[in-house]
């Protein structure tokens, strides 16, 4: 089963694909019917498009939104809880979200610090640039994309390395930052079926260091690794049927990503700057995000690990050990 054919229901968890796996499409949305109504994992982000896509596909299951009891988050970035407003506009669930996200969560402009926008914008005003981020709004950004954000009224901590009950499943909750300070995945064990969110798909998400960052983001796959799932299903993309492998490949292509700056190192001391350019070529905003957060993450592991240093002064140059 694959995103392209829409939904799926696999023994009572329905799930409603997105159209494509990569953002700003918003997350899949998992929905689990029960006697009291039903509960989702995820609602998906805002803007028409995200409403339309949540109440479409609320609609192919026969279910309707005043029947929704339970919101788990699984973080609060725009294209897995944008949709909220949607869903209080009609009623008004318990929602569950991890401890570490849930300033996010009631006041979406915390953002900006969890997504380091401030330490984008200092790496950028050091290296002079001529294109200006000093006044990026992150909040258009999201706007600009069709992936708007939006608060929830009020959330409650879900409930770390215990197991919720939502309807036939038993999930139990992993913390795994990286990508979020209160990132978490879901693992029904009996059935061997994990929802990775967004650490496990066809790419890496994007990480900040005050998310986790790289260290965080490996960690976190350590973690999923040791839970032996069978079967993953990432919040963008289809349904993984080999979860050891998946969980391999995007842990390669992180480490991939460290050994493409240590051999650019080689060649000589490198800006940060400069090292945000040789990992995203493609355009400056793609530099300055989250170009400029996944580069600081990448770094900070670098020297902790004793592989690289900086030399000293403000705009200093990374050399190799």
């Amino acid at each position: 089963m694959s995103p392209v054919d829409g939904f799926a229901d696999l023994n009572g968890l329905k799930v409603i694909f997105a159209a494509g796996p990569l953002w700003p499409n918003p997350a899949n949305v998992f929905v689990i019917p029960d006697e009291r109504g039903f509960s989702m994992i995820d609602v998906g982000s805002g803007g028409e498009t995200g409403r339309d896509y949540l109440l479409n596909g609320l609609k192919h299951w026969g279910l309707q939104l005043r029947d929704l009891h339970t919101v788990v988050l699984s973080h609060a970035h725009p294209d897995h809880m944008g949709a909220i407003r949607y869903v209080l506009e009609e009623v008004h669930p318990l929602v569950l979200i991890h401890r570490l996200d849930m300033v996010s969560a009631l006041e979406p402009l915390h953002l900006t610090e969890t997504f380091d926008i401030a330490l984008a914008k200092d790496y950028w005003a050091i290296s002079g640039r001529k294109e200006d981020y000093s006044n990026f709004d992150l909040f258009q950004f999201f706007d600009d994309f069709g992936c708007s954000m939006s608060a929830a009224e009020s959330v409650e901590a879900i409930p770390e390395g215990e197991k919720v009950q939502l309807g036939g499943f038993s999930f139990e909750i992993v913390h795994t930052p990286g990508h979020s300070p209160g990132h978490i995945s879901l693992f029904d064990r009996e059935r061997g079926l994990l929802l990775a969110g967004d650490l496990v798909g066809n790419s890496p998400a994007w990480y900040t260091p005050t998310s986790g960052g790289l260290i965080g983001y490996l960690e976190s796959l350590d973690r999923m690794e040791s839970l032996e799932a069978q079967t993953i299903i990432p919040a963008h993309g289809g349904i993984i049927e080999d979860a050891a492998n998946a969980i391999r490949k995007i842990r390669s292509k992180l480490l991939k990503r460290e050994n493409f700056l240590y051999n650019a190192l080689r060649e000589g001391p490198k800006t940060f700057m400069e090292l945000t350019e040789h990992l995203f070529p493609q355009s400056p905003i793609l530099h300055f995000f989250p170009g400029c957060g996944i580069t600081a993450s990448h770094l900070i592991k670098m020297e902790r690990d004793g592989i690289i240093q900086r030399e000293e002064g403000q705009n200093g140059k990374y050399i190799n050990c």
